[in-house]
């Protein structure tokens, strides 16, 4: 009978502490509200991407198209060969971009967590200055192509960009929080040098914040555009941004000199998505980025929050 009863107080207990309060029951519909606002113009891209253009034009941007149609999207793939090598060197950059920047952010991070390195201030301050002042893209370009030679070489994609004071900082203040110095001293004591300290110690506890960098580095590779248009000439090197946003403006070009052209090409023109095809666009830009997403959210969040909140 008396342990009948702990139980029941017990399970009272907790149902008391499951108990929803009115603040949290308010932060729950506000971050509610926030992602649906933050969902919704995605949905609004897929259906107008999938809608007529007749629709688009007499009711506009609608979550309701009076048509639907895959006119946008088979417009799109008109250009399926160079969509396909731009595919495949913006899966490159992305891959081996995103690698080289937890690689070697990584150790310079480690290296910069090391209290007892000699020019641990030094180097810090340095990068914390890049942040403030830099050389400008026209200091960038001439650097880049008389100095590297990366004119005309995919390698431009991925070397201006492995290291950057940002990703350095989260980094470093991850290891400074997370790996205890008697850890590494431990290792010391027991013989173990530098390079096995860091892939053998370090570099597993540093796993969340390595992937939260990883995925921020490869929507930036994905995303990136100005640097194949500025260094790389040739229509072969030509990323899928950069490619996508030719197809816009042929699709703007078009449409402005649409009174210099035959009455055949006016009449085909009539056929070429406008609206819809800008929204097949941006689908066929940010749907492999909202696959990987839900892949790295948990070790997204966690690295970017123990990273910069604490130390």
């Amino acid at each position: 009978m008396l342990c009948s009863n702990i139980q029941t107080s017990a399970s009272v207990k907790n149902k008391k502490i499951k108990r929803v309060t009115f603040s949290q029951l308010l932060l729950r519909m506000f971050i509610g509200i926030v992602a649906l606002i933050c969902v919704l113009p995605v949905v609004l891209i897929v259906i107008v991407a999938f809608s007529s253009e007749s629709s688009v034009a007499e009711i506009g941007f609608s979550y309701i198209p009076k048509e639907w149609s895959f006119e946008a999207c088979r417009y799109v793939l008109k250009f399926s060969d160079q969509l396909i090598r731009a595919y495949g060197i913006t899966i490159w950059e992305t891959v081996f971009g995103s690698l080289l920047t937890v690689f070697i952010t990584s150790m310079f991070a480690y290296v910069l967590s090391r209290r007892d390195f000699k020019l641990n201030k030094y180097l810090t301050k340095f990068v914390i200055f890049t942040t403030l002042f830099s050389g400008g893209m026209l200091g960038s370009y001439l650097i880049n192509t008389n100095i590297y030679g990366l004119k005309n070489n995919l390698l431009v994609l991925i070397l201006p960009h492995c290291v950057t004071a940002w990703n350095t900082v989260v980094m470093r203040t991850f290891v400074r929080s997370n790996v205890p110095q008697a850890l590494i001293e431990s290792a010391e004591i027991d013989g173990a040098g530098e390079i096995y300290t860091f892939f053998k110690i370090v570099m597993p506890i540093m796993v969340p914040v390595m992937a939260s960098i990883g995925f921020m580095s490869a929507v930036s590779h994905w995303n990136e555009w100005q640097t194949a248009y500025l260094y790389l000439d040739s229509e072969n090197y030509s990323t899928l941004q950069l490619v996508l946003i030719k197809i816009e403006k042929d699709i703007d070009f078009l449409r402005k000199n649409s009174g210099t052209l035959s009455t055949e090409d006016i009449l085909a023109l009539k056929d070429i998505p406008s609206e819809s095809a800008r929204m097949a666009i941006l689908l066929f830009s940010i749907a492999p980025i909202m696959i990987a997403y839900p892949f790295f959210q948990k070790y997204f969040i966690k690295g970017i929050t123990v990273g910069s909140v604490k130390g």
